[in-house]
């Protein structure tokens, strides 16, 4: 059970309730949506945190180990093992289980908010909202570690992982189909919109505009184009793109309103007695990752577009320079963590509304959505006139300049049937997984294959 954290003045200013469970504490709609605050607080803690983010670069092609030493070179080299506890040097155990605890805070809160609706609707509707599209995004998240992508087998029978939808946690749970998990994770999805405003308000909180993202990423993935298309273009026409003249891209690492930022939604720093988040610039801070060389080209290749300074060369070394330093007035643990994480932007949403249009033979429209991002980040740079394949490749590649190290690249190359082909490797490790492979996804914690019954990933 996820501590109880309740909030005063700020967004994220808690107090300790530690010793509170959370049916003893929650007694009306404002307990409720301070319990809520908490469930931001370990999302800020847990999910923000750099080991969910930095996995699908380093499993990949985009980031290295600085050296053997350091934790995460197993995952590195696809040899993780089993185990029955541990902080995830040998597994990613402590992310099923902090992600299973934010989503069981949020099923405690769909299980009971109603029963206060009468104090407030709209406010309970919205709390409600919140939850249901954040147990989708941790649920979404949890399948793209430990289970294969939905177009692994033909009709997605393949196993999934547990969908669990109640706070008690005596009640038994099963790895559920990849199809069983998808449709769970839109229904969640499309009631959350249903019930939420349509506009964003804080981009600190999961909202209408954010959950729709959510939903065409959640397609996409699934490779229903069609859908993802229709989504994401509601979003796009709702949230332009930030320009270079709005701050674009220093500021979508701020908290900024609504109507000056791309953000949809994001995640704040956190650092107190109770919690501290993480977040990946720490670890390019102090040398534990380096990013590979094919990404740096990819990066550099055109001097003009403006995240060629994410990357900069020191005494003959590439280094990241894509996060900040204090851009979010001290609350970071350190400067290289203080700075709001993005979850969702509206750059997501229009590269994936250029993918889908491809895909459905609607060529002009998915450049147009793809020369919008690219002329974004370089005024000057022509616009693109490729078709076919060559126009797809040109997506994909801009997804991963603009995504790198924000947690996409893996689930990218997976969904698209591409194994891993490492040109710049860690000397001694593997530099190829094919596809498909029992290696690209995580084994399940011993605990829960244990004592709940749920099968162990193939070759664990």
């Amino acid at each position: 059970m996820m501590c109880m954290l309740s909030c005063k003045k700020g967004f994220l200013e808690i107090t300790d309730n530690s010793n509170l469970n959370r049916q003893s504490y929650v007694k009306n709609l404002n307990t409720m949506e301070e319990f809520q605050r908490g469930i931001y607080m370990k999302l800020s803690e847990s999910y923000g945190n750099y080991l969910p983010t930095v996995y699908p670069d380093l499993i990949a092609d985009n980031l290295k180990p600085s050296s053997s030493s350091i934790p995460l070179t197993i995952q590195y080299d696809w040899s993780q093992i089993a185990q029955n506890e541990g902080d995830g040097s040998t597994s990613m155990n402590s992310v099923w289980t902090n992600l299973y605890g934010i989503i069981r805070s949020c099923d405690f809160i769909i299980e009971n908010i109603d029963r206060y609706s009468d104090e407030n609707q709209e406010k309970a509707k919205n709390i409600k909202g919140q939850a249901l599209a954040i147990r989708a995004l941790m649920h979404l998240t949890l399948t793209n570690i430990f289970a294969q992508t939905y177009g692994f087998t033909t009709d997605a029978s393949h196993p999934g992982i547990p969908y669990i939808t109640t706070s008690d946690i005596s009640q038994p749970y099963r790895r559920q189909t990849i199809a069983e998990v998808y449709k769970n994770m839109i229904s969640d999805l499309e009631n959350a919109i249903s019930l939420m405003q349509a506009g964003i308000g804080d981009c600190r909180q999961m909202n209408g505009v954010a959950a729709k993202a959510l939903l065409a990423r959640v397609y996409l993935y699934k490779g229903d184009y069609i859908n993802a298309k229709k989504f994401g273009i509601e979003v796009a026409n709702q949230v332009p793109l930030m320009s270079i003249g709005a701050g674009y891209p220093l500021d979508f690492f701020k908290n900024k309103p609504s109507a000056q930022t791309e953000i949809l939604w994001q995640l704040m720093p956190v650092t107190n007695d109770y919690a501290v988040s993480q977040p990946l610039g720490i670890l390019f801070d102090v040398d534990y990752c380096h990013i590979a060389n094919d990404l740096v080209n990819v990066l550099i290749e055109n001097a003009n577009d403006i995240r060629s300074s994410w990357v900069i060369n020191e005494s003959g070394q590439w280094r990241v320079r894509k996060f900040p330093l204090n851009v979010a007035g001290g609350i970071g643990i350190q400067p290289s963590a203080d700075y709001y994480v993005p979850i969702l932007r509206s750059s997501e949403v229009f590269l994936t509304v250029a993918e889908a249009c491809a895909k459905t033979n609607e060529e002009v429209n998915a450049r147009a959505y793809l020369n919008a991002i690219r002329k974004r980040a370089d005024p000057s740079i022509p616009d693109i006139t490729t078709s076919g394949q060559a126009l797809l490749d040109l997506i994909y590649k801009e997804r991963r300049k603009e995504f790198c190290f924000e947690g996409f690249r893996m689930w990218d190359l997976q969904r698209l049937k591409q194994g891993v082909h490492r040109t710049d490797v860690l000397s001694g490790y593997n530099a190829t997984l094919p596809y498909p492979s029992d290696k690209a996804i995580a084994p399940i914690p011993i605990p829960d294959v244990k004592l709940m019954g749920l099968t162990q990933n193939p070759s664990y």
